[in-house]
């Protein structure tokens, strides 16, 4: 999966750029003064950018409510906003190229909104749209703003949501509300109940969730140490008397289960057993999340309750969680962080896979920002 990530970033780079060059020739500017019938918002794979990109659809919706908004994003994503009440139509990134482009043109697409920040095919897929007005994010050294219409530029060190809103706010709406937003709908919350119960997960007992995987599959660099885990959930028990719970992709039920096997009291493993609504939903009853920088984090954060985000590679400022209820924990190394898109790791994989400086990420530090939604009087107020 790492060799394949790095031959579509290679493709996309040494392909895009130049298709997005000479595809410029032949551009047409209209103008967005006019009010759009249909919109096509582009996301393609990355959940937490989704997320995000929440109060920029919002804003959007709530500016032209008649118009019809269509996302064009992987199935997870879609997934994600199934129940979401700013989208009209959707459409799956996974299906053929050829029958992808045919679909595009026949939706006659009045605007067409990239929320990608540097893949060259989001913007090609926005240009094959036909769409006569484009926007998306003009990114330091990516070469594929050549295709818009419309560009903002987008700011490093910046928090995505407010990145995001720079689009919004080029088309003319009102960005006043900042808040994320989950729609995990009654099933979801229906089966959350009933695998606590199954798992013997105590109802009148708080539980806290840890997702120790963070990042694209089969790229474990910003994932905190096995070891660490255990010894966090070993001290939240101790301390708290929780109960704990853990989550992660289909891929990553080895690494729960792993960190499970060692702990001193049991933990229960969902990882590999929820869809995203599902997580929501499970995120949504527990009292805290611990995770690394990655798409569940901020599902957490969207839920409201409250997390903790371990940051290493990744910066903070722009990717922590977006919620008044979180704390983040950054690592201990000048050369931290170095990923503000996502891909530009400053350093090679130690042998467990995982970054230099997220091993400087002490149990200590966690568990002190744990105390701060853990504390005793917060507790007895949540279990009553």
């Amino acid at each position: 999966m790492i060799q394949s990530n790095r031959f579509q970033q290679y493709l996309d780079r040494y392909v895009g750029i130049p298709l997005c060059g000479m595809l410029s020739l032949f551009r047409r500017r209209d103008s967005v003064s006019y009010t759009p019938k249909k919109i096509l918002f582009i996301q393609l794979s990355a959940l937490g950018d989704t997320i995000l990109a929440v109060p920029t659809i919002r804003a959007i919706r709530q500016a032209f409510p008649d118009a019809e908004l269509t996302m064009l994003a992987s199935p997870t994503n879609l997934n994600y906003l199934a129940n979401c009440p700013y989208i009209d139509k959707q459409l799956s990134f996974r299906m053929p190229m050829y029958r992808l482009f045919a679909v595009l043109r026949r939706e006659q697409f009045d605007w067409a909104i990239d929320l990608e920040h540097w893949p060259r095919l989001s913007a090609l897929l926005a240009y094959m749209s036909g769409a006569p007005v484009r926007i998306g994010f003009q990114t330091k050294g990516q070469y594929r703003h050549f295709l818009f219409t419309e560009t903002v530029q987008h700011v490093q060190g910046r928090h995505e949501v407010r990145n995001f809103l720079d689009l919004a706010t080029r088309l003319g709406c009102s960005t006043q509300e900042l808040t994320l937003e989950t729609w995990c709908g009654a099933a979801a919350r229906t089966w959350v109940r009933e695998v606590l119960v199954q798992e013997q997960v105590a109802p009148d007992v708080p539980f806290v969730v840890l997702h120790p995987e963070a990042g694209r599959r089969g790229e474990p660099r910003r994932r905190w140490l096995q070891e660490s885990y255990v010894a966090l959930a070993d001290a939240l028990i101790a301390r708290y008397g929780v109960q704990l719970v853990l989550t992660g992709a289909p891929n990553e039920v080895h690494l729960s289960e792993a960190i499970a096997a060692r702990t001193q009291q049991r933990a229960v493993v969902l990882a590999g057993q929820t869809d995203v609504n599902q997580l929501a939903a499970l995120f949504s009853d527990a009292v805290l999340v611990v995770s690394g920088n990655c798409g569940p984090m901020h599902l957490a954060a969207a839920t409201g309750t409250p997390v903790i985000g371990l940051h290493g590679p990744t910066n903070a400022a722009q990717w922590g969680p977006w919620s008044r209820d979180a704390s983040i924990v950054r690592a201990a190394l000048p050369c931290s962080p170095c990923l503000n898109l996502g891909f530009e790791y400053g350093c090679q994989a130690l042998p467990d896979g995982t970054s230099p400086c997220m091993h400087t990420i002490k149990v200590a530090t966690v568990l002190q920002e744990c105390d701060r939604f853990l504390a005793s009087d917060r507790l007895s107020i949540i279990s009553s």
